[in-house]
């Protein structure tokens, strides 16, 4: 079989795969599934799979079988290649736009799944997503800047306060004992905890709401064998809205997604 043969095998086989975990995904909304999978695919360091994920989302995206939902954020883009697309524009294309939301819903879904991760394992499956563009998508997308840049003028006190009142709504009764926990292990680490993963990072809903990114944070933990964390996030998707079954059905794809990529470690044909 050809090298050309064997790639186009190869994709088929992966968008086939990718289907199938997105359609047991049931009680999730169709376009947070892939956004999810590719945080289940980036903790278990398998960005390769990163790329036919976004290029078949972008691909139901144009045919109109997958919708995206509006979101909080209001930047705008500050490239022409994105202005000329941008909302109000008399040459607004809507499902170039609705690419692009997308694409950066799942660009913030990742970044947040990082705090839990790590930083290599993020840079990794951004840099998949970001491979899987063509050039005009990634200029609109990145002609957005960062959601956390210069124009943001919250103080880290700011943040502190945020990101204990997440705190709060994700462990309600249990906060306090968590963080005495933690902090009599290191009280650097609460502040840290507090102030920039849950203050910066976790507390912005401007692309992805907090019941979303609990869920992200699920699909983020299952793969790195951390019982104690993955069952306070379970519970703290619940907590913010997120129905329990929901949560297990998500548990139960992610560590089928987990299987799979073990599975594949010692097949150099894998994808």
């Amino acid at each position: 079989m050809s090298s050309s043969s064997t790639s186009h095998a190869s994709l088929v086989s992966a968008n086939e795969l990718l289907s199938s975990w997105r359609d047991a995904l049931s009680l999730t909304p169709a376009e947070l599934r892939p956004i999810l999978i590719a945080c289940t695919v980036t903790s278990a360091n398998c960005p390769k799979l990163l790329v036919p994920l976004v290029q078949q989302a972008i691909a139901d995206i144009a045919a109109g079988s997958l919708h995206v939902p509006q979101v909080k954020d209001s930047s705008t883009s500050t490239t022409s290649t994105t202005l000329s697309k941008a909302e109000g524009s008399n040459d607004s294309d809507p499902t170039f736009d609705d690419q692009v939301r997308f694409i950066r819903r799942l660009r913030e879904a990742l970044y947040k799944g990082s705090v839990l991760c790590g930083g290599p394992y993020g840079i990794n499956a951004l840099g998949a997503v970001n491979y899987a563009l063509d050039p005009e998508l990634s200029a609109a997308v990145n002609g957005y800047g960062p959601l956390r840049g210069p124009g943001n003028n919250a103080s880290p006190e700011d943040y502190y306060e945020r990101g204990r009142a997440l705190f709060q709504t994700i462990y309600q009764h249990h906060t306090d004992p968590i963080l005495t926990k933690i902090g009599n292990s290191s009280q650097d680490l609460v502040q840290s905890i507090l102030r920039d993963t849950y203050g910066k990072v976790l507390s912005d809903t401007s692309l992805i709401s907090i019941p979303e990114t609990e869920l992200c944070l699920v699909a983020t933990l299952v793969p790195l064998n951390v019982p104690p964390q993955l069952k306070s996030h379970v519970y703290g998707s619940r907590n913010v809205g997120v129905p329990m079954e929901q949560v297990q059905q998500l548990v139960t794809v992610a560590e089928s997604i987990v299987q799979w990529v073990h599975s594949q470690l010692s097949d150099k044909s894998s994808l």
